[in-house]
């Protein structure tokens, strides 16, 4: 076997030298992404609110030999996100993929009478707004890569099922709608966009809406968890069909995709 071939480079999965920002990747869906594609040979670029957890999971994969640097971010500062996308093709010459993996849930089952303004206007933020601005400066560099790919994450909540939180419903389906739009008008200009509706995935912010559950309910919150991690999709799963999408193999792959 050649080097190449023992290394990855040059198979069709290969990520070696594509640029490309994660947000949301300090945990969750989005670190398994940051983490897969740098092993496929992706120089990483991680954003995240959370400073201390993003730093560490880069730092993880730097250990491992990896490229990967780690910003922080709310992706709600428009400022911010504009200084993120700039910044990383002044450092690395491109910017050849995007994943806006950033989000929150507040008010899991909250009665519709306790939801409060501020969680709405927190989650419709961050999970519309950002991915919006993530694009809106990201797509004129991802047109002039060639080859550029957009990734949006929402969710089945929103889409094609309810959720435990209105603002998260509400924000999810906005994500999607937003995708979907992205798709069409940058279809033109070579910039590739898809949307991941993931299910039920073992992720911190899908245990929390358990916990919540189990605790409304008086029953088991560790027996809730256990179930949850004997049911439910992997955060690696994910990663694995968002790898993919960023690879050329997907080329001819267009719209939504949903997980387990």
């Amino acid at each position: 076997m050649s080097a190449a071939a023992a290394s990855g480079a040059g198979l069709p999965l290969d990520l070696t030298g594509r640029v490309v920002i994660v947000t949301g990747a300090a945990q969750g869906i989005g670190e398994a992404t940051a983490r897969l594609i740098a092993e496929r040979g992706a120089v990483v670029v991680m954003a995240d609110a959370n400073a201390e957890r993003g730093e560490a999971a880069a730092a993880r994969i730097r250990a491992e030999g990896r490229v990967a640097e780690f910003v922080g971010l709310d992706v709600r500062d428009a400022a911010a996100v504009e200084a993120l996308v700039e910044g990383t093709v002044a450092q690395h010459g491109a910017l050849d993929a995007l994943v806006s993996a950033a989000g929150v849930l507040k008010g899991a089952w909250d009665p519709l009478e306790e939801a409060t303004l501020d969680d709405f206007d927190l989650t419709i933020g961050v999970n519309i707004r950002g991915p919006f601005l993530c694009a809106k400066y990201a797509a004129p560099h991802l047109e002039r890569s060639g080859r550029g790919v957009m990734v949006v994450v929402a969710s089945v909540a929103g889409v094609v099922a309810g959720s435990s939180s209105f603002a998260y419903g509400a924000s999810k389906g906005g994500a999607n709608g937003l995708g979907m739009t992205l798709a069409a008008r940058l279809a033109d200009r070579g910039v590739r966009v898809n949307t991941v509706c993931p299910g039920n995935i073992v992720t911190e912010m899908k245990l929390s809406v358990d916990i919540a559950m189990a605790r409304k309910t008086g029953t088991s919150e560790q027996e809730a968890v256990a179930k949850a991690k004997r049911d439910y999709g992997s955060p690696d799963g994910v990663a694995r069909l968002i790898a993919f999408l960023l690879s050329d193999e997907a080329d001819h792959v267009r719209g939504n995709v949903f997980t387990r």
